[in-house]
């Protein structure tokens, strides 16, 4: 009997703006290393076990892979720096091989050698993203992921590129697809191409029934071609598959001076999220941020006024050296008078990588992670905790009429599914903020931020 790889997604909370049957995106990463290691070493065996998407909780779990031993170890055996297709591949081999030298000559990992971590060298990155071998949606629970869900159903995910053409520095995203230059990371954008991006739709459409798609690009638009183009694939062909993805601002200007923002909305994006981060350009500045306010004003001014039909999101980051409560109120007053459907306030978190990072944050037992949810908590540390108070009180309090007409834009807007999503994502907010204010008056945070389905624990 052949040897089996198997991937595991492990039960995971709920972020509370999430419906459960749109909470978890099919896993694209494993998709794509399980098809390139099914592909590249024959007599392995490759599964995908995705518990949160078969609502299956942590005693479940250890149940199904028998060995509940490993699972309390804790240990990681190798680490994969960067995009994995061809590294996980070599690595199976070297592994089965049992020798540490065979391991020392695959690219881009770094292992245990008794007491010393050893690296290797950086791989380089796949130039052509076309070669790889298309996602192993066979291995996945298709059928689970958005099955019960109105605004996304029958959800799908998949990648049009790699990388950003941005370099903010709260971000991990374009590190890890990022090119090194003299020791340093860059940024480098890579792209399928308009005719493996309509390939790889047609399949999900055609094999497994999806009806949307999430790109899960740092940044869809990043290209001035590739999307245009795979937008007039889709309208010659007659297909028009729903669309959520992250674009930049002054890429949505940009398409919709030429004319590609409108084949993109008509071929299906209707729902898009923009990083505005910031109330003034110089902490924009600060986080090296390339989009003006200026551009991410226009935009959504362009999306709300021609394509009322789109939902739109935007993101702010807070909790920068020198931020106050009067750093909140900007940011919150900002929210409003942009004409947004949903704001996502996201405190700023030391990802690894990021220069927010300090090896003091380490914690090997991992419960220090747990507070790394992207959530305002309102406790937990005390200057952080007084910049969520402040935030979630100008949730509760302020109601100004730039609030009030971003409310009515979108809850009596012509398209139905926009005005659906708002009610939902309205009552959701208005819990969120309520339980983070209870959090704040009790004072301390038993359960956090994060949602525990029933079945975590099963």
């Amino acid at each position: 009997m052949s040897e089996l790889f198997l991937f595991v997604r492990p039960p995971r909370p709920l972020w509370p703006y999430n419906g459960p049957s749109t909470a978890f995106w099919p896993p694209l990463a494993f998709a794509s290393l399980a098809a390139a290691l099914r592909d590249g070493v024959r007599d392995v065996r490759v599964e995908i076990l995705d518990a949160p998407a078969l609502s299956m909780g942590w005693r479940t779990l250890a149940a199904e892979l028998t060995s509940p031993g490993a699972l309390a170890t804790g240990s990681i055996a190798v680490v994969v720096h960067g995009e994995g297709e061809e590294t996980i591949v070599e690595l199976v081999e070297a592994l089965r091989a049992g020798q540490r030298a065979d391991l020392a000559g695959v690219a881009g990992i770094s292992f245990m050698d008794g007491d010393q971590v050893v690296t290797t060298v950086q791989r380089a990155l796949i130039a052509d993203l076309d070669r790889l071998p298309y996602p192993a949606y066979d291995l996945l629970p298709v059928a689970s992921y958005g099955r019960n869900s109105r605004n996304h159903p029958d959800f799908g995910a998949l990648e049009l590129s790699r990388g950003c053409v941005g370099s903010c520095g709260f971000c991990v995203l374009w590190r890890q697809m990022g090119r090194s230059v003299g020791g340093r990371m860059m940024p480098q954008l890579r792209t399928k191409s308009p005719e493996r991006a309509f390939d790889e739709i047609q399949r999900l459409q055609r094999q497994f029934g999806r009806r949307y798609i999430g790109w899960v690009d740092p940044c869809f638009n990043a290209d001035p071609r590739v999307p245009a183009r795979l937008a007039e694939l889709l309208l010659a062909a007659g297909l028009r598959v729903g669309q959520s993805a992250w674009v930049r601002a002054d890429g949505v200007v940009r398409d919709a001076a030429s004319g590609a923002l409108e084949r993109m909305i008509r071929s299906g994006i209707n729902e898009v999220h923009l990083g505005v981060e910031r109330p003034d350009d110089d902490s924009l500045h600060e986080l090296n941020k390339t989009v003006t306010l200026d551009a991410t004003r226009r935009a959504f001014e362009i999306l709300a006024r021609e394509y009322p039909q789109v939902y739109t999101a935007g993101s702010f980051i807070y909790g920068l050296p020198g931020d106050t409560p009067a750093t909140m109120r900007a940011i919150y007053r900002l929210s409003n008078e942009l004409m947004m459907d949903k704001a996502f306030f996201i405190p700023l978190t030391p990802l690894p990588g990021t220069p927010f990072w300090q090896p003091e944050l380490w914690d090997a037992t991992g419960v220090r992670f747990r507070q790394f949810d992207f959530l305002p908590s309102a406790v937990g540390d005390p200057a952080r905790a007084v910049l969520d108070r402040a935030l979630l009180s100008e949730c509760a309090l302020r109601w100004t009429g730039a609030r009030l007409r971003s409310y009515l834009r979108a809850f009596w807007c012509a398209d139905a599914r926009r005005r659906r999503m708002q009610w939902r994502l309205a009552v959701r907010s208005t819990l969120f903020v309520c339980r983070g204010l209870l959090r704040a008056l009790n004072g301390h945070d038993a359960t956090g931020p994060m949602v525990l389905p029933r079945w975590y624990e099963s």
